[in-house]
Order: structure tokens, then C-alpha cells, then sequence
């Protein structure tokens, strides 16, 4: 299983990453959403999730759902991360696409169960 993390505070994404893969899944990670669409863009066919964080610097989490969306025949499931715990902001990405979300702090075992119910595994 590849998932793919977009977060710029480094701290989080660094220690979201360790958690995951400690549990056997593959990481790749981005600290801002232009690095992020662009390997999205050329590798979708391997990855199975995407978690985005909606404030990123040079695109912002909406953008990156929105071009995961535009590329056709590939499934990629979307958590959306977010500091704002505005509801506005989580109407908007289940709009755009996004399959969860989940506003920061977050424990990373109940991100690796939201993981396992979007992706159907057990591991």
C-alpha cells in the first residue's frame, strides 16, 4: 500500500510517516502541495491514498483534490487534514472530492483505522 503525505509542519509529517511505516506501509512525502500534485500527476497508478493537509504553501490541499480528481480512470482515495476545524472548510472538501476528514491533533492509530475502512484492509 503506497500513501502519499502532504503536510507542511514538518514535525507532523514526519512522525505521521514513522507511525505508518512502522506498520507496513509505504510512504512517500511532500512539505508543500506543488510537489505533491506533480508526483501524484506522473506515479497515480501506484498510489492508493492520498492525505493532504488544506493549507500548503504554492497549492493548498483544495487544489490537490482537485487534481487528483481530474485524472481519469485512477481511484485515489483523500483524507484531508486541517488545523481550521471550520465546518465550511469540510463541507467544501467532501464537495471536491475528499473520502475523510480529520481536523488536527489526531491520534495516528485512529488515522491508521480511517486508513484501513477507506482502503478495505486489516493491516
Amino acid at each position: 500500500m503506497r500513501v502519499v503525505i502532504i503536510e507542511d509542519d514538518e514535525m507532523l509529517r514526519l512522525s505521521l510517516a514513522y507511525y505508518l511505516k512502522s506498520t507496513g506501509i509505504q510512504i512517500v512525502e511532500f512539505d508543500n502541495g506543488a510537489d505533491g500534485i506533480a508526483y501524484i500527476q506522473k506515479e497515480h497508478e501506484g498510489i492508493d491514498l492520498v492525505i493532504t493537509d488544506l493549507n500548503l504553501p504554492f497549492a493548498d490541499g483544495k487544489q490537490v483534490i482537485m487534481a487528483i480528481k481530474a485524472i481519469e480512470n485512477v481511484e485515489i482515495k483523500i483524507i484531508v487534514l486541517t488545523s481550521s476545524g471550520v465546518e465550511s472548510s469540510e463541507l467544501e472538501s467532501f464537495k471536491l472530492g475528499a473520502d475523510d476528514f480529520i481536523s488536527k491533533p489526531f491520534s495516528p492509530a485512529v488515522m491508521k483505522t480511517r486508513i484501513n475502512k477507506l482502503l478495505g484492509t486489516n493491516a
